[in-house]
């Protein structure tokens, strides 16, 4: 399990918003389709698009079906991980 970032926002459209954690290189950017879970290693979604400086990226996490909308607004300044 490696750490992803903190999570910034929920957009209108179900995704978090993440921000990354600083990454070294391009090599620890987290790839497309991964899971992101929980600090309790709960599925939450998977990195759907990476944006902005490789040092500190923003990454959009579609969530998966059957999390409420309460249930991810607790999610908000927490930290999220990646498997």
């Amino acid at each position: 399990m490696k750490r992803l970032g903190t999570v910034m926002h929920l957009s209108e459209r179900r995704k978090l918003i993440v921000r990354g954690d600083e990454i070294g290189s391009i090599k620890d950017l987290p790839r497309i389709n991964s899971v992101v879970v929980d600090k309790a290693v709960t599925q939450i979604g998977k990195v759907t698009n990476i944006i902005g400086p490789v040092s500190h990226p923003y990454i959009s996490v579609k969530i998966f079906n059957g999390i409420s909308d309460s249930e991810l607004r607790s999610y908000i300044n927490e930290r999220v991980y990646v498997q």
